[in-house]
């Protein structure tokens, strides 16, 4: 499967959004998703821990020694300078290890990281895309990472569960195990619906900080990360109105919803000003601030 094609099956959200961006922007940030997809899946997929082991530790040693790998050539058609840098390819690995050997998350404190390792680094690789140095402008965007990643673990609680995980963090939910999620009697579904209520608030905190800087970003890129931001915090007010059942459905903003959506972004954007951009909050960043690009 090609990097279009598995945009357009897998993140369906982002494919919506890219549309805005031009064709060589469009295409790299395919690149860079379709490699962290994969990534993933040499986990996910995986009969066993042991196999997902070596399946990292043989593209970790082709990345390092810059040997070719399936993965890695998923990033040819992107110029090797804007390729994700070590640091942040590392702490993405971290992200994946951690699921490996997975064990609950006790705090908020293990669940930002958590959210940094896997999907703030991704916002940082997009970062690089579309050639943003400006250090203050990286924060947002590992904050807008955390906020989406808050929303795909709010809303896969039950496919997660599947795999014997729980990312809700038990300062939130009390020590539940992954069967107790996938098959959860009518207080622990209570509960994981008010700890779901949590988890997208928080998601909203760091919605609202990225909103600062998208303005600020190249032209085309701002509409494009603006959409696929809206969309993404739409699923979370849509799992704030739902209750979470056993085999739960995974939830989806349909195409009209979109297309509505769309169509007020467009609006705001065309009619608004741009703002100066306020300071970013450091104390969003202070479980992670010993991370590559953090707000130390």
């Amino acid at each position: 499967m090609n990097n279009n094609l598995l945009m357009r099956k897998h993140g369906k959200t982002f494919y919506w959004a890219s549309f805005f961006l031009d064709k060589s922007k469009m295409q790299a940030i395919y690149s860079i998703y379709s490699f962290c997809r994969k990534v993933d899946d040499m986990v996910d997929e995986a009969k066993t821990p042991d196999i997902a082991k070596k399946r990292l530790l043989i593209f970790m040693e082709a990345w390092k020694k810059g040997k070719s790998h399936p993965v890695i050539n998923l990033l040819s058609d992107i110029p090797k300078e804007k390729w994700p840098n070590q640091k942040l390819v590392k702490n993405f690995l971290n992200g994946q290890i951690s699921d490996i050997k997975f064990s609950s998350f006790k705090s908020e404190k293990s669940l930002i990281i958590y959210c940094y390792q896997v999907a703030g680094t991704v916002g940082l690789m997009v970062c690089d895309i579309f050639g943003v140095k400006d250090k203050k402008m990286r924060y947002f965007a590992i904050d807008l990472g955390i906020a989406m990643q808050l929303v795909n673990i709010s809303r896969d609680i039950y496919e997660d569960s599947l795999r014997n995980r729980v990312y809700i963090p038990e300062s939130l939910i009390g020590k539940y195990s992954a069967k107790e999620i996938a098959n959860p009697n009518e207080e622990t579904a209570r509960k994981i619906d008010e700890a779901r209520k949590k988890i997208i608030k928080l998601a909203n905190i760091y919605f609202d900080s990225a909103s600062k800087a998208i303005d600020h970003l190249p032209k085309g890129a701002s509409l494009a990360v603006k959409l696929a931001s809206a969309l993404y915090q739409q699923i979370g007010y849509q799992l704030i109105n739902a209750q979470y059942v056993h085999h739960e459905k995974r939830c989806y903003v349909s195409n009209f919803s979109k297309f509505l959506i769309t169509l007020g972004i467009i609006k705001k954007y065309l009619t608004s000003f741009k703002e100066e951009m306020k300071p970013h909050n450091e104390n969003l960043h202070k479980f992670i601030r010993n991370l590559p690009d953090a707000h130390f």
